[in-house]
């Protein structure tokens, strides 16, 4: 973080400490429509909502949290805690393979890591290829073969290990599912605050989302939370 960043983070610190929640909720929340995609900084907001009583949000900021490093475990604690305080809330959409596998290569290393990780080698044999044709030496095709295929398979991690997470969470008291993207349509199911679905897809301000049960209703989208939103792919 910058200087006005790290200033901004103390004075929210300090007033969370001091239990002005509210007031240092407000300071996070700056920070992150500034695009900062920190761990500690979700982690904080996090706590802020905990504070507060609003769990959805709470649950929102520490999946978030996660995302960006999953091996905060005071996050991972966090939420836990949270979960135990939700009691009436819909089974968890089930993970996909190709989110876990997002999960496991984010522990590794994170996005930009893979991608240098990948460029650079391919950087390394075009110049090694280039050096060796200048001097006239014999160049077999093995090696630069072998390094290209690990070079283009960092990549592909850094691609696979962007997030691209649909899960929502419902952040408000609770939230109707509709039959149609319409309020007038038939009501299917109503959610408690924290409960969770994945985002089929979106029509103006509906979301079409599946639950963890199967089922698959409209809901207002802003009820609900995306844990990696849109917006962070920019």
């Amino acid at each position: 973080m910058g200087f006005d960043l790290s200033a901004q983070a103390d004075s929210a610190k300090a007033l969370y400490d001091q239990g002005s929640y509210r007031e240092a909720l407000e300071i996070y929340q700056e920070m992150a429509i500034q695009q900062v995609k920190n761990d500690e900084l979700f982690y904080n907001i996090g706590n802020c909502y905990a504070r507060l009583g609003e769990l959805g949000e709470a649950k929102l900021y520490y999946h978030r949290a996660l995302i960006f490093d999953s091996s905060n475990k005071d996050a991972a604690h966090n939420l836990d805690w949270v979960n135990l305080r939700i009691t009436d809330v819909l089974v968890e959409p089930r993970q996909e393979l190709v989110e876990w596998i997002s999960d496991f290569l984010r522990s590794v290393f994170d996005t930009n890591m893979w991608s240098f990780l990948g460029w650079g080698t391919l950087a390394v044999v075009s110049v090694a290829l280039i050096v060796r044709r200048l001097a006239k030496r014999p160049s077999g095709w093995r090696w630069p073969l072998a390094v290209t295929i690990i070079g283009l398979t960092f990549i592909l991690a850094g691609f696979i290990s962007t997030p691209r997470n649909t899960t929502a969470i419902v952040v408000e008291n609770s939230s109707y599912g509709y039959s149609e993207p319409s309020a007038s349509s038939k009501r299917i199911v109503l959610l408690s605050e924290g409960s969770a679905g994945k985002v089929i897809k979106n029509s103006g301000v509906w979301s079409y989302i599946e639950l963890g049960d199967g089922r698959l209703a409209w809901f207002k989208a802003n009820q609900w939370g995306r844990v990696y939103p849109e917006y962070y792919l920019d």
